[in-house]
């Protein structure tokens, strides 16, 4: 349970153990930043600046070297280099594909996901020298992964479908590349901006609660701009066979989501309760398949309690009012529609813009010329009150006790009386519908289900 906050001093811990908001809401403060402008020596003789600016390097000089990443440019480099433990996982590193042409709305979601996600162990991938030059301007720990495009890229102006079909199966190559090592991985699109609650920990829980390999947001089957996939066996598989899939997708101009529902089934299956994804798993492993298969937690998008069209919130037509502090929102993720500034204009509309636009602009120093971006609390102080006003600074994504099915099942329960209480038990709760098999196999489950079961019309 987050502490609840009072004034507006530092951040509160989160819920997960081991978890910690360090920064004070106010950072990276204005006057922090004025004074380092001052006098650039203060970097080296405070180190605090590098905290200070963390959630924001590119506040920074550019090129800062004085940042432990600032060397370390090759994709396995920084994976050890980044990677941080997190919930039961010794290793985990989180993916981002960066373009200078999305810049603004990358530093959005970076700022977001490090100050209010607590994600440390990031990585900003590029193909283009012009934007591994850009990354590098904004100080982030870039590395260069040109060398896992499936083809050359032709960069034509007739001929751009084909490029972004070709850039979009980066993805699956690195995420593969990092699960063969070993690493739970998350892969996040930079056109996602983030709630004040602990998105690592948040993920591990709900794919913990599900004994899952991985979690999705739902789509058709899943949407790929936010997942995090286990090292496990059946993950593994299911990555290898995604990217190795690349190069006859990019023939038929298939984008790597849209080649997803072509492994449905025969590499994974997904499931949107805990009962039904330890269904899915025992069948799984009665035609031992278990291995070959990954069962993956698809959850809702967190507009969708808000508004149940799927691409309402990718509509500026109309944009939900969407509370940050409900659990069901770890971030805001607009989708059906193209473009940085449209994507912008609905993150504004719904509370999740948090760098000033106004404010963007290139640093002298800067090689590339790339903007950056000041935070836009400096100029608006209140933009980033209701997200930081919740009385708890819980998990997301999961909710309340676990459902006693599944607690059973996590406790040992196996062979026929799992299969027994999985298929007695509605989807909707994993509570059994048998109140005598409930009280053969746990009667103080059944006493609990009495007392809190409503009754059943008549």
């Amino acid at each position: 349970m987050g502490r609840r906050r009072s004034g507006g001093g530092a951040l509160p811990m989160g819920a997960a153990a081991g978890h910690a908001y360090s920064m004070p809401m106010a950072s990276p403060s204005r006057s922090m930043y004025y004074a380092m402008q001052a006098n650039p020596k203060l970097l080296k003789s405070d180190q605090g600046f590098l905290e200070e600016f963390e959630a924001a390097p590119w506040l920074l000089p550019p090129r800062t070297p004085l940042l432990p990443y600032a060397d370390t440019h090759d994709f396995d480099g920084l994976l050890k280099l980044r990677s941080r433990p997190a919930g039961g996982q010794t290793q985990t590193i989180t993916v981002l594909l960066f373009s200078k042409a999305y810049a603004a709305l990358a530093q959005n979601s970076i700022y977001s996901l490090v100050k209010h996600g607590g994600v440390r162990n990031y990585v900003a991938l590029t193909w283009f020298k012009e934007d591994f030059e850009a990354c590098l301007d904004l100080n982030l720990p870039c590395a260069d992964v040109s060398d896992m495009l499936v083809e050359p890229l032709i960069t034509n102006t007739k001929l751009l479908q084909h490029d972004f079909i070709v850039m979009s199966w980066i993805k699956p190559a690195v995420v593969l590349r990092a699960l063969h090592k070993g690493y739970a991985v998350m892969s996040a699109d930079t056109d996602v901006a983030y709630t004040v609650k602990p998105v690592w920990e948040s993920y591990l829980e709900l794919i913990h609660r599900n004994d899952a390999d991985g979690a999705w947001q739902a789509e058709a089957p899943l949407n790929s701009g936010h997942f995090v996939l286990l090292p496990t066996a059946p993950a593994i598989r299911f990555a290898k066979a995604w990217s190795g899939s690349a190069a006859q997708n990019v023939k038929a101009m298939v984008a790597e989501q849209k080649a997803l529902p072509d492994l449905e089934g025969s590499h994974f299956v997904t499931c949107r309760t805990p009962c039904m994804c330890y269904k899915h798993k025992l069948q799984l492993m009665e035609q031992n398949k278990r291995e070959q298969v990954a069962v993956f937690a698809a959850f809702y998008p967190g507009f969708f309690m808000y508004t149940q069209s799927g691409c309402t919130v990718g509509s500026e037509e109309w944009v939900p009012d969407i509370d940050p502090c409900d659990w069901s929102v770890l971030f805001l993720h607009p989708i059906c529609v193209g473009g940085a500034s449209t994507k912008e204009s609905i993150m504004r509309r719904s509370g999740f813009w948090f760098v000033d636009s106004e404010g963007c602009a290139p640093h002298p120093d800067s090689a590339s010329q790339v903007p950056a971006c000041h935070p836009l609390h400096w100029r608006q102080p209140q933009v980033e009150v209701p997200h930081y006003a919740c009385q708890t600074f819980d998990l997301a994504l999961v909710h309340g006790k676990m459902p006693f099915a599944v607690a059973a099942l996590q406790a040992g329960l196996a062979g026929d009386d799992a299969w027994r209480l999985l298929l007695a038990s509605r989807d909707k709760d994993c509570w059994p519908d048998d109140p005598k098999l409930l009280a053969r196999l746990s009667p103080d489950a059944a006493a609990e289900q009495s007392r809190t079961e409503p009754p059943k019309a008549a």
